[in-house]
Formats: C-alpha cells, structure tokens, sequence
C-alpha cells in the first residue's frame, strides 16, 4: 500500500513554526529585532501602512495588489519601493524559519522512523526542513531527487519523496546563475535569467546532514527566497523584466503532486486547513478522478468540515482520526493502522 500524507501548518506547529493565524505578528516581532537592516524598517513599514496586529494573507494580499495597481500606473517608483518591502518580508521569512528549525522535532522523527515507508509521497505546504531532516536521519530521504527535482550532481534515489508546493526556507532562486557585476559573465541562449530550479546553500546542506556534496549549490551574487507567499491569491510564477518565470517549476512539482494522489491507496491529511482561498490545493485534493482512494483527516477542528469536502466531491472512504492533531495521531498509533 502506498500512502500520501498531506501536510499543512499544524503538523509543524510542534516544533515552534506558526499557523498562518499567528506569523504576522511574530514574523514583525522578528523583523524589528533583527540586528541589521533592512528587516527592522521593513517591518517598521508594513505596520505604519497596515497596522501592528498583521494578518499575514491579507498583507500579502494587500502588497501585491498595490504592487500591480501600481504597475497599471506606470508607477514605477512605487512598484519597486513594494516590490522591495515584498522581498525583505520574504527574505525574513526564511531567515525566521532557519532559526526555528535549530528546535528539535519529535513528532516529525518518529513519523521518520515508524510510519513513512518506500514509496511514499509528503506533499506539504510548509516551508519548513525541519521533516527532511528527520527523514534524511532515517535513510528514507534523499536531497539528491528528493524534492522532485535533480539537486545532486549524481543521483541517488530517495524511498520517499517531498514535494513542497509553496516552497522551502532551504532554496533559492539563482539570479542569473549567480553572477557578479564584472565577473565576465556572458549572455547565454538561455533566456531565463532565474534558473529552472532552485539551489541551495551549504548551511543548509549541512543542516540536512550533508559534509560533502556536489551539485547545484548557491556560491554567490543574488538570490532570493523560493516562497509562494501566503496571499489569498498565490501566483506561481516570478514576474521579471523577461516575462514570467519559474512557471514550469512550479507546475512540474504540482503535476507530480497529482500524479502521486492518483497512484495512491491512502492519503492522510494532516494539519492542513483546506481552506477555499487556496483553490489549487482543493482542485488538487478534490478533483481526483478515482474516488477510491482512502482518506484520513488529522486536522483538528477543521477535520469534520474537511470530511465533509471530501464526501460531497464523491469519496467513498473518508475518515476523522480520533485524538484530531498530527501530534496525538502519531504518538497514537493510528498512524500505523
């Protein structure tokens, strides 16, 4: 039997990540006390434009939306000076996160150790490495083609793959290969002046548990974080002077995604709230063609409405876990049932 586990927010919630409910406030709080510019007056702009109290959806939201009216103004001076908060709230983000992941994670280890099996399939929405890193302990996880996407200059299989589809505090996005400003780098035939998959930087690697790895790696010159940010309306793309990019990462990661769903017995979503502003991830979970497949919710009290969803889109085996959290659902035993 081959399960999938989707993952949502509340699954890393035991390790000290944040719901969406709660980052805002605590990704400012950060921000402001960050050491170095240019995160504290990042912060100290999104709270005299939206106020202390920060729902991070509606910000995000907000910025982007100001960013493209903007653009419709051929307002350029405005749009950078967005776009730039935009990226610095990014940025942190990351940041925040790295430091987080220094905390330990029992439910993700002994969900590595006991209940993720060859064949397996996490699609998770968390931005997090805290999961790969326990995986990677176990030998199931491989960063090589782990992600769905070739990070090894050889490649190693990986028992059971990662397929985050808004992104990892562990990639980057390369900006022109990572060239310096006279460096001597060359114009190449390759349009796309971001790459067609992120990198990833050494102390990262490291974090995994990699000393000695060759393949595609951050060195040096811009970058920027691989995040789909939390807005209402998640585009998947970059918006660049060239056009939109990184499209087909995005959508190669997600049509995997679905061809996972599809080969899959089980699938167990966990912490995950399915809410309708994300209405990719809902075509994605609720418009599988065979309604076979087995479905457990572990998603508190989101789970009731979630089963609900999931019956109406016409799934003949929909399941509520008793205990109603990733981290009772595996302490439990249920997980293994």
């Amino acid at each position: 039997m081959t399960t999938t586990y989707v993952f949502g927010a509340g699954a890393s919630l035991h390790v000290g990540y944040p719901l969406a409910s709660t980052m805002g406030e605590a990704l400012l709080d950060y921000m402001l006390g960050y050491p170095a510019q240019p995160y504290p007056n990042a912060a100290q702009f999104l709270i005299d434009t939206f106020g202390k109290s920060l729902n991070i959806e509606v910000v995000i939201t907000e910025l982007e939306s100001r960013i493209k009216d903007a653009e419709a103004r051929g307002d350029g001076t405005n749009r950078m000076r967005l776009g730039t908060r935009r990226g610095f709230l990014r940025d942190a983000l990351g940041a925040w996160f790295r430091e987080i992941h220094t905390k330990p994670a029992p439910t993700y280890a002994e969900f590595a150790d006991k209940i993720a099996q060859p064949g397996d399939v996490v699609i998770t929405f968390n931005y997090d490495d805290s999961l790969e890193r326990e995986l990677k302990r176990t030998g199931k996880w491989d960063i090589s083609r782990g992600y769905g996407f070739q990070l090894g200059a050889v490649e190693h299989s990986s028992d059971v793959l990662v397929l985050k589809l808004h992104g990892s505090i562990n990639w980057l996005v390369s900006i022109l290969g990572g060239a310096k400003p006279g460096s001597g780098w060359m114009v190449s035939s390759d349009p796309s002046a971001l790459g067609h998959h992120p990198v990833i930087r050494a102390d990262d690697l490291d974090y995994l548990g990699y000393k000695d790895f060759s393949g595609h790696t951050y060195t040096s010159g811009g970058a920027f974080a691989c995040l789909i940010l939390p807005g209402r309306t998640k585009e998947f793309f970059y918006d660049t002077s060239g056009g939109h990019e990184y499209a087909e990462f995005w959508d190669s990661l997600w049509s995997q995604a679905a061809e996972a769903l599809k080969r899959s017995d089980k699938m167990v979503l966990c912490g995950y709230s399915m809410l309708s502003v994300d209405q990719r991830a809902r075509e994605l979970l609720l418009q599988q063609e065979s309604k076979k497949t087995h479905v457990s919710v572990v998603s508190g009290s989101q789970s009731e409405r979630i089963a609900v969803d999931f019956r109406t889109a016409g799934f003949h085996n929909v399941e509520v876990l008793a205990g109603g959290h990733f981290q009772d659902w595996v302490q439990s035993g249920s997980a293994s049932g």
